[in-house]
């Protein structure tokens, strides 16, 4: 018989928490049963894969990011060569780009 601590009722040995009061007995803590892992097979781990949603959302970001790039890539062209024309048209078709794949 387990006595619990708060009210003092007597409860079986298998209880984890006094019938009388609810709370946690103190002395229900036993170890896990040692259980022979010899047999145990392991499954093998599948990975379920990334979310569609957040696969597409991942996709735009890496296409825009790429965007970016390559906006940056002619304007650090237009600077060391000085000439700013370049510039005009990588806007006008990486904007219209955008627009285009609804980024």
């Amino acid at each position: 018989m387990i006595v619990c601590n708060r009210c003092g009722k007597k409860n079986d040995e298998v209880a984890r928490s006094c019938e009388s009061c609810g709370r946690k007995l103190q002395s229900s803590h036993r170890p896990a049963p040692v259980e022979d892992s010899s047999n145990w097979l392991l499954s093998s781990f599948r990975h379920g894969g990334i979310d569609p949603r957040a696969r597409v959302s991942l996709q735009r970001m890496i296409e825009a990011w790429a965007y970016v790039a390559v906006l940056g890539g002619v304007g650090i062209t237009c600077l060391v060569y000085e000439v700013w024309w370049p510039l005009y048209p990588a806007v006008g078709a990486l904007g219209l780009a955008v627009w285009l794949r609804r980024i």
